[in-house]
Parts: structure tokens; C-alpha cells; sequence
């Protein structure tokens, strides 16, 4: 059982390489409200969003859009919000408002 699991976050690392992506994790609820009215503010626009029977409960997840950039951002109960995308995009936004930059998926440890 722990091979397919094992194969999966391999292709997650490897498709974090290839495209260049980069996170910031574990974003408190509060700080992420503000983050996001920030994002708005510079243009950036609500996308798709999550809209399973857990939405909002066990986990969340929608797409900031400007131009032809995106930002994905994600919550669960236990990491609370991410927000993931291109590299250089995650680090300005992570260097304005004195986030963290990981560059690996939010499920990786």
C-alpha cells in the first residue's frame, strides 16, 4: 500500500520542479483574511472554488486570478491556509507580507 502513496508525492515533487512552484504554509486564518484582501487589492481576482459537501468544514480551497498568473489557495483543519504558484509570485508575496517560502507542496512534510 505505501508504494502507490510513495509514487504519488514523487510525481507531486517532481511536478514542483518542473513548473517552477512554491508555497506558503500553515497561514492562520485571521492573517490569511488579511493576506487575501491584500492580494485583491492589487488586482488580484476571486476564480474557481472548491464546492464539495466539506467545503468550508474539513477543507477549502479556491484560485486568485490576475492576467495569466494564478494563485492556489488551500485550507484543512490540520495545515490551515497555503497559497501556491509560481515561484517568483509566491516569494513577492511572501517578502511584503513577512511569510515563509517553502518550495515544495503543502502536503510535503
Amino acid at each position: 500500500m505505501k508504494q502507490p502513496a510513495r509514487f504519488l508525492r514523487g510525481i507531486s515533487k517532481l511536478r514542483f520542479r518542473l513548473l517552477g512552484l512554491a508555497t506558503i504554509k500553515d497561514i492562520p486564518g485571521d492573517r490569511f483574511k488579511i493576506l487575501v484582501a491584500e492580494l485583491q487589492r492589487q488586482g488580484w481576482r476571486p476564480g474557481s472554488k472548491y464546492s464539495g459537501f466539506d467545503a468550508g468544514v474539513d477543507y477549502d480551497c479556491f484560485r486568485l486570478r490576475k492576467g495569466l498568473s494564478a494563485l492556489k489557495c488551500e485550507w484543512d483543519n490540520w495545515t490551515e491556509w497555503s497559497v501556491e504558484g509560481r515561484r517568483s509570485i509566491v516569494e513577492a508575496v511572501a517578502r511584503e507580507n513577512e511569510l515563509k517560502v517553502t518550495y515544495a507542496w503543502r502536503g510535503d512534510a
